[in-house]
């Protein structure tokens, strides 16, 4: 399992919200629409200057955010569902068939966003090379294989591997955890019990990193 971190420019929303309010965005996770044009993401947004009602209004009046069910968690903090047309990147690593877990993105002190990436070797260069097919102008910040003290173990790095190859983190899955069970050769709830624990290794070592 490698790390590809790479940080590109921000969509509208997300670069106003960062440059006009001094916000700090991040998205913590991501879902295509059924027709695979709108990307709801799930974000946290944080500013030491604004308050989170001003912030929330300045995201609904923002022209690529087709919908927003989002709430004021504390003064200066909004938590929830931001849904816009406009994220090319999103869409690449939400519809991408080289298999991948996606770290939670963040903006940067200038503003750009910063993506993590966690896929097998072979799937980087696919990933990239549809980044440049699409004219995403983005900046490699680090490549690496995962921490040793977070390595998975062989079964889980077996399973997890597997998972990836046949679809059961894409969206949606090409493959339920009954149907991984019986290729691995493992019972369901082993199965389900090896990927999250193989998924902690993996997050723990991205916010040890972070």
């Amino acid at each position: 399992m490698i790390q590809l971190q790479f940080t590109v420019a921000p969509e509208h929303w997300i670069s106003s919200l960062c440059r006009e309010d001094g916000a700090t965005v991040r998205l913590l996770s991501m879902k295509p629409s059924d027709h695979g044009i709108e990307i709801t993401h799930f974000v946290e947004i944080v500013s030491d200057t604004v308050n989170a009602e001003e912030m929330k209004k300045q995201l609904q009046n923002c022209t690529d955010v087709t919908g927003s069910d989002i709430a004021a968690v504390g003064a200066n903090r909004l938590v929830g569902a931001v849904t816009s047309n406009e994220c090319m990147v999103c869409s690449l690593i939400a519809n991408s068939q080289t298999g991948y877990f996606i770290g939670p993105a963040a903006t940067e002190k200038n503003c750009e966003m910063t993506y993590r990436l966690f896929m097998n070797g072979e799937g980087i260069p696919i990933f990239l090379q549809s980044l440049h097919e699409q004219g995403v102008v983005y900046k490699i910040a680090e490549i690496a294989k995962m921490n040793k003290s977070r390595a998975l173990t062989s079964k889980q790095e077996r399973v997890l591997k597997s998972a990836l190859e046949l679809g059961y983190y894409d969206y949606p899955k090409r493959i339920s955890t009954e149907e991984l069970s019986k290729v691995v050769g493992l019972a369901p709830s082993t199965i389900s019990e090896t990927l999250r624990r193989a998924e902690k290794r993996i997050i723990s070592g991205y916010f040890d990193r972070s």
